[in-house]
């Protein structure tokens, strides 16, 4: 099952599972049907802003590539009630469902201790994730994410071209800064679900290219 199936990583995890004969079936959490027709997909009309009625019941590989930004959102509230509350809601819901696995897309620098409105978010989010109890937890930090999204973002395309221009130069420890595809972090996640690891597993952006 894959939450945020329509961002930039999820639309390409769905691709990746879709093709991927290790799944038979794969749900989607969507506001409107008719993305892709494919026998193996399952669409399932949620409302996220009414969390009391999302489905209870999850499958055995849970996807969340759930998240937005605080100018998307258009508050600082808005954009935790995504990036936080509805992950950690995800999550508790796949621990009661007796999911075995749990991956969960964050970024590189989540700290739930940082100065930083959205790293402090999504290191808070990683510490509601990691309580819960499932069997398999993997968490992905990725750097900044290069790839055609569907909304324009003036920022990041600067930042993009930046990271584009000096990333060679980031080496040894500093590789995990470099940017990574977002496909290649899509093929790491589909990856790491079939690998026989239990607890909690966290993977940074040098670490997911070396996965894919």
């Amino acid at each position: 099952m894959i939450a945020g199936s329509t961002g930039l990583i999820g639309s390409l995890l769905l691709e990746e599972l879709l093709k991927d004969d290790d799944y038979s079936e794969v749900q989607i959490w969507v506001r409107n049907t008719g993305h892709i027709a494919n026998p193996k997909l399952k669409e399932i009309l949620v409302d996220y802003t009414v969390t009391d009625r999302l489905p209870l019941q999850l499958p055995d590989h849970v996807f969340c590539c759930l998240g937005t930004t605080i100018r998307t959102a258009g508050t600082k509230e808005a954009f935790r009630r995504v990036d936080f509350e509805l992950v950690k809601d995800l999550a508790k819901r796949a621990e009661r469902s007796g999911s075995e696995k749990f991956l969960v897309v964050s970024s590189l620098g989540a700290n739930a201790s940082s100065g930083n409105f959205y790293l402090k978010t999504k290191g808070e989010m990683e510490e509601a994730v990691k309580s819960c109890r499932i069997p398999s937890i993997f968490i992905f930090r990725p750097s900044m994410l290069l790839g055609k999204r569907k909304e324009f973002r003036l920022g990041e395309l600067i930042g993009k071209g930046v990271m584009k221009a000096v990333g060679f130069m980031l080496l040894g420890s500093l590789r995990k800064y470099r940017g990574i595809e977002a496909a290649d972090v899509a093929k790491a996640m589909v990856k790491m679900a079939k690998e026989d690891s239990k607890g909690v597993l966290i993977l940074e952006s040098d670490e997911l290219a070396r996965n894919t």
